[in-house]
């Protein structure tokens, strides 16, 4: 038996053992938790997904693996074994397979019907991170007959993501069960079976024996319940309240997943200043210790990167961004940091003066740190491609107040109508949302929705020729500088008050061209730096005091979600929290560490 028949004939007995396609038959979904893959066996489940006509109708896999492999070496691994006709699906896979970044990615296959969602990481650790509701979860040896001390990478943590029987499979040496196993899970019935003599011959270190079980929670056993709290809605019918970044994505990952989704935003007078935003940045953020904020942050920049991927290049441009070296206020060692992170290159990687100089294409006196994908975003032209897209209705209303009806919320105007009702509602619409809440009798005052303010901020634009074309990439340091658009290079950011005066503004605007000028080492014309000749943009972003936003369901109020308190990072987070909202609502697995949900979620 060769290698390829002989890994075809485990993949097809350890199908057999997870009772499929029996056990997906007609159900709404099917999730697989799988801790011993290399994606083999995602392909293989794929494709006897789409040649089954009872299928379920969408598929879920979460792999957790230790690190990622390059795209190339899994193209080669999954070529070289699997049978033609599922080449194209392992193509599929190498076209989205991720950078090796710690963290939780998701990829999406077949309309959205199929996903993978890599969790990466020390497997107690990314067990602990994780939120769903597994029907069957496959262990490897290691894991299994010796899981990790804490308790959260036993059985007690699976407990946490298996629903009430869950088929539990375990690639072991020998046909034995570890001590933990029936003092953590309730146990129904468990066997073992011998893997295929061929296999164990070709590959001496192949574990012996399939483990089999079927499982629960001891604390599912006890009160009968599932640890779902989110299931999908009978009616998907979803209002947004907010047509900016934040609403326009969380309808977008409604309306790709089948939802009718209706999208409030006020009249075009108050819209208008938004049209005037040239241009901004997707980059990710960075600390030395990779806290919350920062995995919150990469998360959300992979998560746009990949949901922006049909969006053209002239409105989400690649363009790379430097984060150069600070020369003044708090001065961090850029290059240690990244050293100590130890993330992919193709993702950052440290570069000198000269370096930069020439990803910039103009003579830089300071190194840094490079993103390669960072990208330069039109928010206007993105949010106009969201707004058009299929199973989206704008409409141009004014939301005062909010009310729970019997089956529905409904959205009032100013005058007291009911502008548009349904199961639910999504807020957000930045500052907007706390007077919502507030005016609707919602808003908790200890809350952090209630700490929420307004902070002003405002953009220069800058004639390119003034700045000798401009660079080629994001240049940022203490300030930004954006490649041209239209002829103009968006300069910032500065930060004001909600009631800035225009002297304020104009200031503002002058301070913003002094920083590019010297993140740029170029000299301007007097005449450039005039503040009663200077164009930009000015905006408010809703802040909370930790810097975190606000996403999820709101405390107490069954259907209602807010989303908001983005800060300066709505194009880093926007995409991310759709799909938040979008899993819980569609019992997914959710695309995010579950410590960093608990954090963004308090309202």
């Amino acid at each position: 038996m060769n290698t390829q028949n002989a890994r075809a004939v485990q993949q097809a007995q350890v199908l057999k053992l997870l009772g499929l396609p029996r056990a997906w038959a007609g159900q709404e979904s099917y999730t697989l938790l799988d801790l011993d893959d290399d994606g083999l066996r995602f392909v293989t489940l794929w494709s006897q997904w789409r040649s089954d006509p009872r299928r379920c109708a969408r598929l879920h896999v979460v792999l957790v693996v230790q690190a990622l492999s390059l795209a190339s070496t899994l193209q080669d691994r999954l070529l070289g074994v699997l049978s033609e006709q599922d080449h194209a699906l392992a193509e599929q896979l190498v076209k989205q397979w991720p950078l090796n970044l710690p963290g939780v990615h998701r990829l999406e296959f077949e309309a959205l019907n199929v996903t993978l969602t890599l969790a990466v990481g020390p497997a107690h650790m990314m067990l602990s991170r994780l939120t769903l509701a597994a029907e069957a979860v496959i262990l490897s040896e290691a894991q299994f007959a010796d899981p990790a001390p804490e308790p959260e990478g036993g059985a007690t943590g699976l407990g946490r993501l298996i629903k009430a029987d869950t088929v539990l499979l375990a690639c072991a040496a020998r046909a034995t069960w570890p001590a933990w196993f029936e003092t953590s899970l309730v146990v129904y019935e468990q066997a073992a079976y011998r893997l295929e003599a061929g296999l164990k011959r070709l590959e001496p270190t192949t574990p012996a024996f399939l483990l089999r079980a079927r499982v629960s929670p001891r604390a599912l056993a006890r009160d009968g319940t599932d640890v779902s709290r989110h299931t999908p809605t009978a009616l998907r019918h979803l209002v947004v309240v907010g047509g900016g970044l934040a609403g326009l994505h969380v309808a977008q990952a409604l309306a790709l997943r089948g939802w009718r989704v209706t999208v409030l935003e006020a009249s075009r007078s108050q819209a208008e200043p938004r049209s005037g935003h040239l241009a901004a940045a997707l980059t990710p953020v960075l600390s030395r210790q990779d806290d919350q904020y920062a995995r919150l942050s990469r998360a959300g920049f992979l998560r746009a990167e990949a949901r922006w991927a049909q969006v053209s290049d002239a409105i989400v441009t690649p363009c790379g961004a430097l984060q150069l070296q600070r020369t003044s206020g708090r001065i961090v060692d850029l290059k240690r940091i990244a050293e100590g992170l130890g993330l992919s290159e193709q993702f950052m990687r440290s570069v000198d003066a000269a370096q930069a100089s020439e990803l910039a294409g103009m003579t830089l006196t300071r190194g840094g740190l490079y993103f390669p994908t960072a990208r330069r975003v039109q928010p206007k032209p993105l949010l106009d491609k969201l707004a058009e897209a299929e199973g989206i209705t704008c409409l141009s209303a004014q939301a005062a107040r909010i009310e729970r009806g019997v089956t529905n919320w409904r959205v009032f105007d100013q005058a007291g109508s009911v502008l548009i009702e349904a199961p639910q509602v999504v807020l957000a619409a930045g500052m907007a949302t706390q007077q919502l809440l507030a005016a609707s009798g919602l808003l908790v005052i200890s809350s952090r929705l209630a700490s929420m303010y307004g902070l002003g901020g405002e953009l220069t634009y800058v004639d390119q020729t003034l700045l000798a074309g401009g660079p080629r990439c994001i240049v940022s340091g203490d300030g930004y500088v954006l490649p041209a658009v239209q002829g103009q290079c968006v300069v910032g950011g500065s930060y004001l008050n909600e009631a800035a005066s225009p002297e304020a503004v104009a200031l503002a605007r002058q301070e913003n061209l002094e920083r590019c000028a010297q993140l740029l080492n170029i000299s301007l014309p007097r005449s450039a730096c005039a503040q009663s000749t200077l164009k930009g943009w000015g905006g408010q972003r809703a802040v909370v005091p930790d810097r975190f936003p606000v996403v999820g369901p709101v405390a107490g109020s069954a259907g209602l979600w807010v989303a908001t308190g983005f800060a300066s990072r709505g194009l880093s987070w926007a995409s991310l929290v759709g799909d938040l909202i979008a899993a819980a609502l569609m019992n997914e697995p959710v695309p995010l560490e579950n410590d960093i949900i608990a954090r963004i979620s308090k309202n």
